[in-house]
């Protein structure tokens, strides 16, 4: 049984991209939605992929990518998700950020229908799967962009 304090505390607890745990290829997932980001991390951690999920920018706050210090994980994935939504002009500036701050890491962009001259411009050599794009659809064209990582004679560590 929890006491009111831990509740509280578990309540408080905001998702935070974690340290990579283990030697498969490693995946970021952005996504502001907790339980869909989950979903997708779920699903690509079945599959045999070492996973780090991030909400994104925090409120009106700065995403850690776009400060002096940038992001451990971001610059540490193999591959990163973006399912930010680009309405905003944080979300896009993340997306500016993972371009130029992590040239070599391959994103997959959850792409919106309607989509204005600067955001096409900004998804330029982003792979793209239409929103909303489901954790099979993620777990698929990971695969395909990465390969299989139970087939890569990853180590289950």
């Amino acid at each position: 049984m929890f006491s009111e304090s831990s509740t509280a505390h578990a309540r408080a607890v905001n998702l935070r991209p974690q340290p990579w745990r283990w030697g498969h290829p490693r995946v970021l997932v952005e996504h502001p939605d907790e339980a869909a980001g989950i979903a997708i991390a779920s699903g690509l951690r079945f599959a045999g992929y070492s996973v780090a999920i991030c909400p994104g920018p925090p409120g009106r706050g700065q995403c850690p990518l776009t400060g002096p210090e940038g992001c451990a994980p971001a610059h540490d994935a193999d591959l990163a998700i973006c399912c930010l939504g680009y309405e905003s002009e944080a979300a896009r500036e993340v997306l500016r950020a993972l371009r130029t701050r992590c040239p070599n890491v391959p994103l997959l962009v959850e792409t919106p229908p309607d989509m204005d001259a600067d955001l096409l411009e900004l998804l330029d050599g982003c792979h793209q799967l239409p929103a909303p794009a489901t954790p099979e659809q993620f777990v698929a064209a990971v695969k395909s962009l990465l390969g299989t990582a139970n087939e890569e004679g990853s180590n289950g560590a």
